[in-house]
C-alpha cells in the first residue's frame, strides 16, 4: 500500500472514531430531556373543585344541612360548608376553597358518643356542631354556636333531657329565641334565632339556624336526651 493510501485509511479511522464518540455522547441530554417530558406528562393533573351543586349533593349525602341541590351558595349551604369545615379542622370560610374541595373527596366522619337505640342530640363544643343520632348512627349534622365562654355565657357540659318546649318565638331578656327546647332550669335551650356565628358566641344556649330548628324541634320532645361534651 502506498503512503498516500495509508494516510487516507488512517484519516478515515480517526473520523470514524470521532463520529462514534459523538454518537455515544449525544443520547445523554436527549434521554434526560425525554425523561423530564415523560415526568411532566405523567404528573397527575390537579382535580377540578366540585361545583356548588356537586358540593351540595356531597354534603347532603354526608348528612350536613344542605337541603337543596340548586347550585346556589345560599345561607343554608354556607352553614353546611362551615359545619363540614369545623368537623374537618379547616378554616371556617363557608366557601369551596382548595382544602375544602380535597376534604369533600375524602371526608372525616363523625362517631357518636352514645351509640344507643332511639334518637338523641349530641352537641360537640370543640367543633361547634351538633348532630342527631338515630339508633347509634349519626343522621344529620348542623352548624351551631354555643356559649362565648366569657362571664356567665357558658354552655354547660353533661347529659341533659328536654323538659320544656315553646313552639313559637319567645322574647327573652337576652334576645328572641325561635322554638326553644329547654334542657336546664337556668334557661339553657337549643333554639333558633340568627345569627349563628362560626365561633362560640351565644349567651350559653345552643344556637342553630331557624331551618335547622324546624328539623329537630319534633325530635326534642320532653324527655329527649341532649348530650353536650
Amino acid at each position: 500500500m502506498s503512503k498516500t493510501a495509508k494516510a487516507l485509511v488512517a484519516g478515515s479511522v480517526v473520523l470514524l472514531a470521532t463520529a462514534c464518540a459523538q454518537a455515544q455522547s449525544a443520547p445523554a441530554p436527549i434521554a434526560k430531556a425525554m425523561t423530564s417530558a415523560t415526568a411532566a406528562t405523567s404528573s397527575p393533573a390537579k382535580p377540578a373543585p366540585p361545583t356548588v351543586a356537586q358540593a351540595q349533593q356531597i354534603l347532603h349525602d354526608l348528612g350536613y344541612q344542605a337541603r337543596q341541590v340548586n347550585g346556589t351558595l345560599d345561607d343554608e349551604t354556607k352553614h353546611a360548608l362551615v359545619a363540614f369545615q369545623k368537623v374537618q379542622g379547616l378554616p371556617r370560610t363557608g366557601v369551596i376553597d382548595d382544602a375544602t374541595a380535597a376534604a369533600l373527596r375524602s371526608p372525616h366522619k363523625i362517631t357518636p358518643q352514645h351509640a344507643t337505640a332511639g334518637t338523641h342530640l349530641e352537641v360537640d363544643i370543640a367543633h361547634q356542631v351538633d348532630y342527631t343520632v338515630v339508633d347509634g348512627a349519626v343522621d344529620r349534622i348542623y352548624d351551631v354556636s354555643t356559649g362565648a365562654n366569657t362571664g356567665d355565657r357558658i354552655t354547660p357540659l353533661g347529659d341533659f333531657h328536654v323538659y320544656y318546649q315553646i313552639n313559637f318565638w319567645e322574647y327573652a331578656p337576652l334576645g328572641k329565641l325561635y322554638r326553644p327546647s329547654y334542657i336546664t332550669t337556668t334557661g339553657i335551650a337549643v333554639h333558633g334565632g340568627e345569627p349563628v356565628e362560626p365561633v362560640p358566641a351565644s349567651n350559653g344556649c345552643v344556637r342553630m339556624t331557624d331551618q335547622s330548628i324546624d328539623d329537630i324541634y319534633p325530635l326534642l320532645h320532653p324527655g329527649a336526651e341532649v348530650l353536650i361534651f
